[in-house]
């Protein structure tokens, strides 16, 4: 009876080592500039496959960088972010799970409609609703503040549709690159 509890022991302890064995290969980069006896170079970062370029902060105020891209337009009387600016959003958030030290604001607008408490509590939803997706997609809590500013600061000042979609926005602010 010993040696069958023994050899079971033994069995389920040998079945659990094989089954949490993985098998990791790295990747080999034999194109290196800096490789000059041509012996491959393990490459142990992982391989970005969804397009996006990303991060130095140089590119926060390069035009052409997606990353110099920081309102987020929203619906009238929604908090919904817009497909459209999902893809500048995880860039940014990429920026701040790569820069630990980075921090932003974002605050959140509204347009003139509504009663001014009704405008600072849409405000606030629509900050936070930029601030969740960031959090979400790897930025961490401590990077990210929300501030509302309802209708007080109006992007445009006339009253028409088209003004008003320009205040119905949130603003990302860099405060440490």
């Amino acid at each position: 009876m010993k040696k069958l509890t023994k050899l079971t022991i033994v069995l389920i302890f040998a079945l659990g080592v094989s089954a949490c064995k993985r098998d990791v290969k790295p990747t080999v980069d034999t194109g290196s500039d800096n490789n000059d006896n041509n012996t491959p170079v393990v490459d142990t970062t992982p391989v970005r496959t969804d397009g996006l370029i990303c991060c130095n902060p140089e590119d926060l105020t390069n035009p052409n960088s997606l990353l110099s891209q920081r309102v987020v337009y929203f619906d009238y009387d929604q908090s919904t972010i817009r497909s459209e600016f999902r893809e500048m959003l995880a860039l940014h958030a990429r920026y701040l799970s790569e820069n630990p030290s980075a921090r932003m604001t974002i605050e959140g607008h509204a347009d003139e409609r509504g009663s001014r408490e009704y405008n600072l509590a849409l405000g606030e939803k629509r900050g936070y609703a930029v601030a969740n997706l960031l959090r979400a997609q790897g930025a961490a809590v401590g990077q990210v503040v929300v501030v509302s500013y309802g209708e007080e600061r109006p992007e445009a000042t006339c009253s028409n549709d088209s003004c008003w979609s320009k205040n119905r926005r949130g603003v990302i602010i860099y405060t440490a690159q």
